[in-house]
């Protein structure tokens, strides 16, 4: 989930550069899909279908995950998939109902959820580190996986999270100005990408799309940059979870096909700091909605 490799792949693959040059071709999609990892104990089918986790007053550090579930082109977001997570308890104990749930990824793949940083747990003599359980299926294709955190000194003890495999599985946290920790877990899988409602042979850039926003988690300022296949007015906004408009970026500017990148601030349109949690980027092509991406706000 480490994101260097995968940010030069889809600048690469915009810009045509990677069939020029061979990139994927030589580096292959295994190199972009996320690993597998151990069920784990304590899975349990039929979980909620909720956005938080846990309970209201669970002991614990609140922790924001948001992400987007890509298919084996690296590139192109899958709709529908089912993120079905679990986790252990601030005391590093797995219960029956809570701290469980089951979330969909929208029509851009993004999902998000709330819950507490998870505890660690003895797994023999040494403590297991802190980890998400993941379940994440769309068309038929399920992976089971683990997500970790930098930094955690049981890492380097585990032989699951140690793991070559597991490297770009372990993702930084970052702690708002209210104590909440915010992270951001994207997963590749081996499925075979939807476009316009039919399956692709591969990556082509013939849709308006946001390529990414960095940093992400943001604090102060950053930058989004955005596809346009061909020439046309675009919009690009900012709304809160809600569906409130808090900002525009750009505002029905004509603007040639082709990346563009615009500065964004972390402000709303009076001036003032936003409050910390996850925002939406709309972009809007010739006054329609073209895609979207969620990025977090510390």
């Amino acid at each position: 989930m480490k994101s260097n490799r995968r940010t030069i792949l889809k600048l690469l693959s915009a810009s045509g550069a990677a069939s020029l040059f061979g990139f994927k071709a030589l580096s292959g999609q295994a190199q972009c899909l996320t690993t597998d990892d151990i069920l784990g104990p304590f899975y349990l089918p039929g979980a909620p279908e909720i956005a938080q986790f846990a309970p209201d007053g669970a002991p614990g550090t609140t922790t924001l995950i948001t992400g987007t579930v890509y298919a084996n082109d690296c590139e192109t977001p899958a709709p529908n998939a089912k993120v079905d997570v679990w986790h252990a308890n601030d005391s590093g104990g797995y219960e029956d109902e809570n701290y469980r749930g089951v979330v969909y990824t929208g029509d851009n793949g993004q999902y998000a959820f709330q819950t507490i940083l998870p505890g660690k747990y003895l797994n023999g003599a040494q403590f297991r580190p802190r980890h998400f359980h993941y379940k994440v299926s769309v068309m038929g294709v399920a992976l089971t996986t683990q997500v970790y955190f930098e930094g955690d000194t049981s890492i380097p003890i585990d032989p699951w999270a140690s793991s070559p495999d597991a490297a770009e599985r372990i993702i930084p946290l970052s702690e708002d100005q209210q104590g909440r920790l915010h992270g951001v877990a994207d997963i590749y899988l081996d499925v075979e990408p939807i476009i316009n409602g039919q399956k692709s042979q591969g990556f082509s850039p013939n849709r308006p799309f946001i390529q990414h926003v960095i940093p992400n988690p943001m604090s102060t300022e950053g930058k989004v940059q955005v596809f346009l296949p061909e020439a046309a007015s675009a919009s690009l906004l900012l709304f809160n979870l809600h569906g409130k408009a808090v900002n525009s970026i750009v505002q029905a500017q004509q603007i040639s096909g082709g990346l563009h990148q615009w500065s964004i601030r972390n402000e709303n349109q009076h001036g003032l700091r936003l409050q910390p949690g996850i925002y939406i980027l709309q972009l809007q092509v010739n006054g329609r909605p073209a895609d979207s991406k969620r990025f977090i706000v510390v």
